[in-house]
């Protein structure tokens, strides 16, 4: 039977493969975390309902790109959940410095804003499993590690 060679250039292509699909889970699950927070009655009654819309508009546009752009290259998908934050993130942090912090605040760095805009985790009925456990500013949400 024919052998493929475990050469570098298969770990490398492995690797760049694995950060893709990474990059394209955390995009999805940031889409989905946004979607989760506003729906959440607890969270979501506190944001304006035009607010709720655009995050809602920035969230299906991703979820659409998603579907249509299955095999984008990693930037790609970094540079779209940059734009899905851009529209989420001063949405957030507003609402969180309304309610000064108070009742129902995550831990990690409110009322001045959330922890670098990690999505999941970091705010109540995020759709984090367990615990916000002194989560990094760079975490990302639950890393899915699925290689196609």
């Amino acid at each position: 039977s024919a052998r493929v060679s475990s050469g570098p250039w298969l770990s490398l292509s492995y690797e760049k493969n694995k950060e893709r699909v990474e990059a394209k889970n955390g995009l999805e699950n940031y889409a989905f975390s946004m979607r989760n927070t506003i729906n959440d009655p607890q969270v979501g009654d506190k944001i304006p309902a035009e607010d709720k819309a655009a995050i809602e508009k920035a969230v299906s546009e991703a979820l659409d790109w998603l579907d249509h752009n299955p095999s984008a290259e990693k930037e790609e998908y970094e540079k779209k959940q940059k734009e899905v934050e851009g529209v989420c993130t001063p949405i957030i942090t507003k609402m969180y410095q309304a309610a000064g912090g108070a009742e129902g605040a995550a831990p990690g760095g409110f009322p001045g804003g959330f922890p670098g805009a990690a999505g999941a985790g970091g705010f109540p009925g995020a759709g984090a499993s367990g615990a916000d456990t002194g989560a990094k500013p760079s975490a990302k949400g639950p890393k899915i590690e699925e290689v196609d």
